[in-house]
């Protein structure tokens, strides 16, 4: 028989391991966990940045769209970021059970979102939001279930008049409910409304707009999409031919030759360089926290170069802004994502055109300027700032006009060679003088009227080879001198050029210490490495100029006794 200690103790560890077991039982799924307090099952959406791009990565799904329960919890981490992200919902009809619009440092903790209502909920990382959206789909299996589908708009932006089809697609209940459609073309106006699933509407009036769609089952469930559409000015309107500066202007324009003087065969790397700017305004969170934004901005685009310059003032004092270059005009899904120089490479700083700075006391950027050795593409066309004190939000942009999507550049080399491109490559191989000269114009088909071409022009001078080598003269000393460690002296000049490096001066032999060379005015002084004897000497001057031509001289002097 078991002793009655042994039988308690027996009872007591098999009631805890039963109290343990059901412990267990009742803690919600949540890949490896749950967090406390959190009811049904965790999803768990990474935040990735690696050598395939910026993305939201669901644990589960390997996508970014995840399909949950009522009462269910997302969480989304950022331990897997090499970046910072911000989390912004969006809302497409079935709202958040609050807005989300939070920034997030790389492994910072993240947050999670417990879904009690059904519908669809669309959430992006607006810092990089063409490669970052997510979508939560949350499904009542014991109750009505949204319908689903394609919704599609084309085109989204154009000149005025423009003519934009509307398509629902596609879209079944679940529940086998019969559906309606909405489309709300974004004007104000309740006529400008479609209830059928496809639809056509002419928008003549420049202006961004945004379209929406609503499914519906007639029981609560519903499928909500929003679309922005951009409608640039047209031909009889008088604009500047779309958002970001106009396709009927042109930037400014410099032509730039490096170098831009030598001997022949000379090969030059000559650039078009352009201009574009703008002035900053308030928008989207800065409407209202910063309704005195503004400022100047620039960009210049060169072979090799991109330089970007802004200043900016009312601003909040002493604070940090995040600013960059972006790749959509600022009307355009809030001014897109980042601009990158190569989109096959991940976002990073060094991929990307930052400008950030700490206002003032008086909220004034001051002049900020930053270059990148690189060319930028037509992509980079806004400047957006982000709220200092939360990232994710954006309060000030600046569309940088004209465009250079379409732009053609026509060189003449100016000795009856041409070429094409922004950046050629001429060698000329005569001597002479000559302009190369650029014509910029627009090669796509008019857009608005055709642009006035812009041209600009740079001198090459190109001489002839140099076939001489430098002249040594004035050398010294000569004669008889009393001195043991006399200075040696001489002018080295030559047309081309002469380094230091390439000048040898040797006493008997012996190369010399102390030599100093002034290529100015082509003066040379060394001492002899050690005290002289009586007696004649011998000195030797080697100089190699940067054509490459050689010269020796040499010439005696005697020390007295």
């Amino acid at each position: 028989m078991v002793p009655l200690a042994a039988a308690r103790r027996l009872a007591l560890l098999t009631l805890v391991t039963l109290l343990a077991g059901l412990l267990a039982a009742a803690v919600p799924v949540r890949g490896a966990g749950a967090a406390p307090g959190v009811q049904g099952r965790v999803w768990l959406v990474d935040a990735v940045d690696d050598e395939q791009g910026s993305r939201w990565v669901s644990q589960d799904t390997g996508t970014s769209t995840i399909t949950i329960q009522v009462g269910d919890t997302v969480e989304w981490t950022f331990d897997r970021a090499g970046l910072e992200h911000d989390l912004t919902s969006l809302d497409t009809g079935t709202p958040w059970p609050e807005p989300i619009q939070r920034y997030f440092f790389p492994g910072e903790a993240g947050m999670l979102q417990t879904f009690t209502q059904p519908g669809t909920y669309f959430y992006v990382c607006t810092l990089h939001n063409t490669e970052m959206t997510g979508v939560v789909i949350v499904e009542d299996p014991d109750g009505n279930r949204a319908p689903t589908g394609t919704a599609t708009v084309a085109p989204q932006s154009g000149p005025a008049p423009l003519d934009v089809h509307f398509t629902a697609a596609g879209f079944t209940d679940p529940d086998g409910d019969q559906l309606t459609y909405a489309w709300d073309f974004g004007t104000g106006r309740a006529m400008d409304r479609s209830t059928q699933a496809h639809a056509m509407f002419r928008y003549e009036t420049p202006g961004t707009y945004v379209a929406w769609l609503t499914v519906s089952d007639g029981h609560g469930g519903e499928f909500v999409r929003q679309f922005p559409i951009q409608v640039a000015a047209g031909s009889g309107d008088g604009g500047d031919g779309g958002s970001g500066g106009g396709q009927d202007t042109l930037p400014e324009v410099a032509a730039v030759a490096t170098p831009a003087s030598g001997t022949a065969p000379l090969e030059v790397a000559l650039s078009a360089e352009t201009t574009a700017r703008g002035t900053f305004v308030a928008y989207a969170d800065g409407l209202a926290s910063y309704p005195d934004l503004t400022g100047t901005a620039r960009i210049t685009r060169a072979r090799g170069r991109t330089e970007v310059a802004i200043d900016v003032t009312g601003l909040a004092p002493g604070k940090a802004h995040l600013v960059h270059v972006h790749d959509n005009p600022c009307a355009v899904s809030n001014a897109g994502a980042h601009f990158r120089f190569d989109e096959a490479q991940p976002f990073g700083e060094a991929n990307e055109l930052w400008l950030p700075f700490t206002s003032d006391a008086s909220g004034r950027s001051g002049a900020v300027t930053v270059r990148q050795p690189l060319r930028a593409g037509a992509k980079a066309v806004s400047i957006v700032i982000h709220d200092p004190d939360n990232a994710a939000k954006r309060i000030g942009c600046v569309d940088l006009a004209p465009d250079t999507a379409d732009l053609r550049y026509d060189w003449s080399f100016g000795d009856g060679a041409t070429g094409a491109g922004a950046d050629p490559t001429h060698t000329y191989t005569a001597p002479g003088t000559y302009w190369a000269t650029v014509i910029v114009s627009r090669s796509g088909p008019s857009h608005h009227g055709a642009a006035t071409p812009v041209s600009a022009s740079v001198k090459v001078v190109v001489a002839a080879r140099d076939t001489a080598g430098p002249r040594v003269r004035l050398v010294g000393p000569t004669g008889t001198t009393r001195k043991k460690r006399p200075t040696l002296r001489a002018t080295v000049t030559d047309a081309s050029g002469v380094r230091k490096a390439r000048i040898t001066i040797t006493v008997d032999g012996r190369k010399a210490t102390r030599v100093r060379y002034v290529a100015r005015i082509g003066r040379l002084t060394a001492l002899p490495a050690k005290k002289l004897k009586p007696g004649r000497h011998t000195v030797r001057v080697v100089a190699v100029d940067n054509a490459g031509n050689r010269t020796a001289k040499t010439w005696r002097f005697r020390v007295r006794r």
